[in-house]
């Protein structure tokens, strides 16, 4: 071999010798970080955090101190919380008409309050709706004979962003897989769905160029970050503790039997089979089944300390971004997590799961209901 040849293979070499090392710091610098918890996310307490509460202990339901009236299909609600619902219908009637629908589906006077809640607290500057939603408190009947100009607009921001149009195209397609899930894990879809939810908006609002160029034209969910997976965006070693959890009796995660088995792997290698679990974008079964296992050992946990949060979406999606390592149970938990800018407004990740979940978006295929 010439001198010439002998230094371009030596060359070559050098390149692929040094390639082989830069790919091989990455993945240490990556693996170093996520062990060290470098990746996780630090998140912020949202604005509205003592109204989360406030509202929880407002609408934790107790015997009614005001009179019964008949509202549709012969169920009753007390005089106060039919006032609200009539006004929000003929002030915002897109709104309104959900939250009633949902009341005569569920016949959840709990879930009706806290969707009137949601609307107000999304509405407080309008003082024309606040204004008539006081009124009820004094069971005025003569306030409904005002005249009253209803506006079509959905008052929720994020239903008229074209994350969303995209988003919940897709989840309709995901229906079967979702439902699915729910079913396995015993969570319910709509308290699955709305921290997923919140993950594809962070996802979306982060990687613009790709969601103009393949997810909104699609209409498909993404399926992965840096550091985590699938349409939840779980993070490889989240998903190792969730199953960790269901083994370990000690664990205050612990399920019982009836789940230690659920993510088995037979004879494949778990680390490969997880991966490849989480990051197959044909069938998003299991980045359901790990985000509703993992809500499901959160709430788990809150219960054995005295403080369920089962019907709480806005603090279990806080603790699903934030991870196992924040949740710490007591009596007014802190709602936030990742900013995420939506039409030029910030939510963070847990105040927007909230309002979905209370919005009645999809409510026809994931119910809202008080576990």
């Amino acid at each position: 071999m010439s001198n010439k040849n002998k230094k371009i293979s030596k060359k070559i070499f050098n390149v692929f010798l040094y390639g082989f090392a830069v790919v091989g710091i990455v993945f240490a610098s990556v693996y170093v970080a996520m062990r060290l918890h470098l990746t996780d996310v630090k998140g912020s307490i949202d604005s509205r955090n003592a109204a989360f509460n406030v509202i929880n202990k407002k609408t934790t339901r107790l015997p009614s101190l005001f009179p019964k009236t008949v509202y549709s299909a012969g169920n009753d609600l007390d005089q106060v919380t039919a006032c609200q619902m009539t006004t929000i219908v003929s002030v915002l009637p897109q709104n309104g008409q959900r939250i009633l629908d949902t009341y005569i589906s569920t016949k959840s006077v709990t879930t009706a309050q806290r969707m009137i809640q949601a609307i107000l607290l999304v509405t407080q500057s309008n003082t024309f709706l606040q204004d008539r939603i006081k009124k009820c408190d004094q069971l005025s009947n003569s306030i409904m004979n005002n005249l009253v100009t209803p506006s079509n607009a959905n008052i929720f921001d994020w239903v008229a962003s074209p994350e969303w149009l995209a988003l919940r195209d897709a989840l309709v397609k995901d229906k079967d897989v979702i439902i699915q899930a729910s079913n396995d894990s015993g969570v319910p879809a709509r308290t699955i769905i709305a921290s997923v939810i919140a993950e594809q908006f962070r996802f979306f609002t982060a990687n613009r160029e790709s969601f103009k160029r393949y997810f909104e034209p699609l209409k498909i969910l993404g399926n992965g970050t840096k550091f985590s997976y699938g349409v939840a965006g779980v993070k490889i070693e989240t998903a190792e503790q969730i199953e960790q959890n269901l083994k370990d009796q000690a664990s205050p995660f612990y399920l019982g039997t009836d789940y230690e088995n659920i993510f088995d792997y037979g004879n494949s290698d778990p680390s490969v089979e997880r991966l490849n679990r989480l990051t197959d974008a044909k069938n998003h079964y299991y980045s359901y089944l790990y985000t509703a296992i993992f809500l499901k050992e959160i709430m788990h946990q809150w219960d054995q300390y005295g403080y369920p949060i089962a019907d709480r979406p806005e603090v279990l999606a806080t603790l699903f971004n934030l991870g196992f390592v924040k949740s710490y149970p007591k009596e007014n938990p802190e709602v936030g997590g990742s900013t995420i800018t939506v039409n030029d407004r910030d939510y963070t990740f847990g105040g927007l799961a909230y309002e979905f979940y209370y919005s009645g978006e999809l409510s026809d295929i994931f119910p809202i209901g008080v576990q």
